[in-house]
């Protein structure tokens, strides 16, 4: 589960620098293939890695602009900062566990 985590950490991370955001789910994909000896441990690895890894990204740009961006959508959807950040979080690890997942049963087969 490990390797399968710095696959897709390092892979996600760089594939996004240059892609759009669903670029992530390959490196999911490849490590649910190589990684994880059970479907729940590839699921598990993908919601972690991936979701993780959003919250990262989204943290250090928050943290570059200095909270204006996510202040301002904060008051444009009426909602608390840290309602943004669980939503961005889960929707990378939802897609991160989802695409680990078929990887490891795409391999299974």
């Amino acid at each position: 589960m490990k390797a399968a985590l710095v696959i897709i950490i390092l892979g996600s991370w760089g594939l996004q620098l240059i892609f759009p955001w669903w670029s992530g789910i390959i490196p999911c994909l490849i490590a649910g293939m190589l990684g994880p000896d059970r479907a729940w441990k590839a699921f598990v690895a993908g919601l972690i890695g991936l979701g993780g890894l959003w919250l990262v990204m989204a943290l250090s740009l928050d943290f570059q602009n200095e909270g204006m961006l996510v202040a301002k959508v904060s008051d444009l959807m009426s909602m608390q900062t840290w309602m943004i950040y669980t939503i961005t979080t889960l929707i990378g690890g939802i897609t991160g566990a989802m695409s680990c997942m078929t990887g490891y049963l795409i391999a299974a087969k």
